[in-house]
């Protein structure tokens, strides 16, 4: 079956890429290839270097985009580290998009362990060659360490009553599921909630899943580079999905404009159309920021 596929915010991105000189997109996380496919109908002169850490993302990008493969690049690789690659320094960047939020292809998969709601293993990398695991960390670290993810990368209320009776859960057996943890969760939170409330376990997943894929390591390196590879006049494109990213990059942005190296392209950032509510309701959290290379 075609897994079902929304590139969040794909008319705004291409009206701000229409203008960008010729050459090459860096796709930071290219995903299932939603945003690359629109770029390479509707944006001529760019070709697409679409970089992922997910094998089986990579897969499906590649059969979406296999009719494009004159000006298609797929790689497996981590977008705050690419800058250094030959496949990027040989080519001439004109623009960049960072899109690191999860695919419904892996929300929708129990066994990558990324959703609250379906039951699988508590693994949640994004490359699953590699690294510790969301089990990893909810067993092995600390009540002090747990409070401060929670905390930080979740937002979490009560986050360190949560950590403490994690803590005291496993002491009786590891929580190696989603649904272990979940239940965890709804201990301290409770389990029902009002209409349009989110599930507390949605925070608590988003900070595992940050601290486990280094989400935001790198990232403001990565963006204080890219006026050193991006040919002037070429665009830098963000979604971020959770205030703590947004507030990253927007500062960071902010930075190089201060600095002369780049002009941001609007002073707040970019929100989806009532349209793309309706029918991609979980968009209701990105946020677009960009841009312009002096």
């Amino acid at each position: 079956m075609e897994p079902r596929h929304y590139p969040v915010m794909r008319n705004e991105i291409v009206d701000l890429l229409r203008d960008v000189p010729p050459g090459w997109m860096i796709d930071g996380t290219v995903g299932l290839g939603g945003h690359a496919l629109r770029v390479l109908r509707e944006v001529p002169q760019l070709c697409v270097l679409g970089l992922d850490m997910d094998r089986n993302s990579l897969k499906e990008a590649d059969r979406r985009l296999a009719g494009w493969q004159d000006r298609v690049v797929l790689l497996q690789a981590n977008y705050t580290s690419c800058l250094d690659l030959p496949q990027v320094q040989e080519r001439s960047i004109t623009a960049v998009l960072v899109d690191p939020g999860i695919s419904t292809m892996q929300l929708q998969d129990a066994a990558r362990g990324f959703s609250h709601n379906l039951d699988g293993p508590l693994d949640m990398r994004k490359d699953q060659g590699s690294g510790m695991t969301a089990a990893d960390v909810v067993n092995n670290w600390s009540q002090e360490q747990l409070t401060a993810l929670f905390r930080e990368y979740g937002e979490v209320r009560r986050a360190g009553e949560l950590a403490k009776r994690i803590i005291e859960m496993r002491l009786f057996t590891p929580i190696l599921t989603t649904t272990q943890l979940k239940q965890v969760v709804e201990k301290v939170f409770g389990s029902r909630f009002p209409r349009g409330v989110v599930h507390p376990a949605a925070r608590v997943f988003q900070a595992l899943r940050i601290c486990v894929n280094h989400e935001l390591d790198g990232v403001e390196a990565f963006i204080l580079r890219l006026p050193e590879v991006v040919k002037p006049g070429g665009r830098i494109l963000f979604l971020s999905f959770h205030s703590l990213e947004d507030r990253l990059v927007k500062r960071t942005l902010r930075r190089l404009q201060a600095e002369g190296r780049a002009t941001c392209l609007q002073p707040f950032p970019v929100f989806p159309q009532a349209d793309e509510l309706q029918e991609n309701p979980p968009s209701h959290s990105a946020r677009l920021r960009g841009a312009e290379v002096a």
